[in-house]
This record gives C-alpha cells, structure tokens and sequence, in this order.
C-alpha cells in the first residue's frame, strides 16, 4: 500500500474503532483530521489540508460512506486540488448487503461486490491573485476603491509603470484585474459608482476563502 493513500469517512463509534483496529493489523499507519461533517466548507478545507500533506502520493477518495455532504465535498474536493496537488481518484464501493433498517451497532451495508472509479472532472478555480485580492477586500469590508489601490498596491497586486504612473492608470488595475473579475463570480459586491463606490465581500466570497486561503 506504500505510496497510495485514502480519505476514509468515519461517521460511528463502532466502525470508526473496527477501522483502526483493522488497520493497525496491516500495519498502516493513520493520521486523523476531525472536522464538521455537516459543513461543506470545513469538510472542502480538510480535504485541501489532507491533499496538500500527500501532494507527493496518490490520494483514493472513497465517496460510497458518509453523509451526502461528504461525498459532495470529496468530489469536489478532487475536481477543484488535483491540478494542484497530484492525482486523486474518486471510487464508489457497491457492497452486497443493503439493510435497510439496521439494529443499533450494525452497518448499512456489508460485503464487498465491486469499486466503481468514478471520472474527475475539473473546476476551475480562481487564481491566486483573485483569492489574495479577495482576502484584502474581506480584511476591509466596505472600503473605498481609493483605500483597496493603497493595499494592492502594498502588496503589489498593482504594480504602475513610470510613464504609467497616474491615478486612472492605478483605478484601470483595479476594476479590470480585480474588481470586476470577482464581481462576476459574485464574490463581491460594489454599492455606488465610480470611484465614490465602496466594496463588500458576499457570502460566496466567504465561503470561497473557507477552503482556498492564500
């Protein structure tokens, strides 16, 4: 199994213990990460931790356990970070056994028919230019476009040439590489107009920042 690692769901006591008792006799070695199994974006943001961690391995995400907002967020999770992190594998176990109304300590399923490898499409992604812009206008929510120029430029997400070097030049960068970029993806919002307009992050945009940190 050297090279090739799992993200395994573990939503009971019962099997959780069976699993580590199961592993341990093949001596393979676990590292947990814990997270809300109820949140999309911690479940994203754990995924992206895990995956990054084994950027030098191959990851198998098996999507057939847990709750359906994990196996959402497993597939996304391998169509947003395999471009970036390496290969990831979605598979679907279909087991023997249905129970449909299992005793207390009993599985859902049991047996083993066969696995299922489920094709990785892609999403795309903003670029790290758009998240770390994003971040700056979440920091300070609701400010000027004159106050964002001042911090892009700090961290030189703008950068002015010397015969560029005028405040329509700097307004251009902003609007045109940043601005309305994100407020296409409806990571942000701009009230009013011109340069009198004031930028707010939306929940998406937060939600974005849950799982893509810069």
């Amino acid at each position: 199994m050297e090279g090739m690692h799992f993200c395994i769901h573990i939503y009971a006591n019962f099997h959780y213990i069976k699993i580590r008792e199961r592993l341990g006799e093949l001596n393979i070695d676990v590292d947990e990460k814990r997270c809300d199994i109820h949140s999309l974006f911690d479940l994203l943001n754990t995924y992206r931790m895990i995956i990054k961690e084994e950027v030098h391995h191959e990851v198998f995400i098996n999507v057939s356990t847990g709750n359906k907002i994990e196996a959402i967020a497993g597939m996304m999770a391998s169509m947003i970070f395999s471009d970036e992190f390496g290969k990831i594998t979605l598979y679907y176990v279909v087991p023997e056994i249905y129970e449909v109304k299992p005793k207390e300590g009993e599985q859902f399923s049991s047996g083993y028919k066969t696995a299922i490898q489920l094709p990785n499409y892609k999403m795309e992604r903003p670029k790290e230019s758009l998240i770390f812009a994003l971040k700056i206008v979440q920091e300070n929510n609701g400010r000027s476009k004159k106050i964002l120029i001042e911090l892009f430029l700090k961290n030189n997400l703008i950068k002015i040439e010397k015969n560029e070097y005028t405040e329509s030049a700097k307004y251009s960068q902003l609007n045109k590489n940043y601005l309305e970029p994100l407020r296409k993806k409806e990571f942000i919002e701009i009230k009013g107009k011109g340069r009198a307009a004031r930028i707010f992050i939306t929940e998406d945009g937060k939600n974005i920042l849950k799982f893509l940190p810069k």
